[in-house]
């Protein structure tokens, strides 16, 4: 078994019932539930970092977007969203 270490973390209350509720729900142990999600979200992360560094490296190559080209790649991505690129950033 891996080892174990301890935090202490505050949630708003909302976020804290949703979690009891699932975990109770799964039949979980709250720490199992938030040790999944944080796998996941750093999972995530890690990703998001290495496709903007592979962006970067690519621009850098071959030549960075015009203000229009990225005002057409806004638009593209807002209608497979739904949201403006503003709302994501804010998110």
């Amino acid at each position: 078994m891996a080892e174990k270490v301890k935090f202490s973390v505050s949630l708003d209350a909302a976020l804290g019932t949703a979690l009891r509720q699932y975990a109770a729900a799964e039949d979980e142990q709250i720490s199992a539930v938030i040790s999944r999600a944080l796998e996941q979200y750093l999972s995530n992360r890690r990703l998001l970092r290495e496709g903007q560094r592979a962006m970067e490296e690519y621009f850098d190559e071959y030549g960075w977007p015009t203000p229009g080209e990225m005002a057409e790649a806004d638009a593209r991505i807002d209608a497979l969203f739904g949201e403006t690129s503003e709302e994501r950033r804010s998110a």
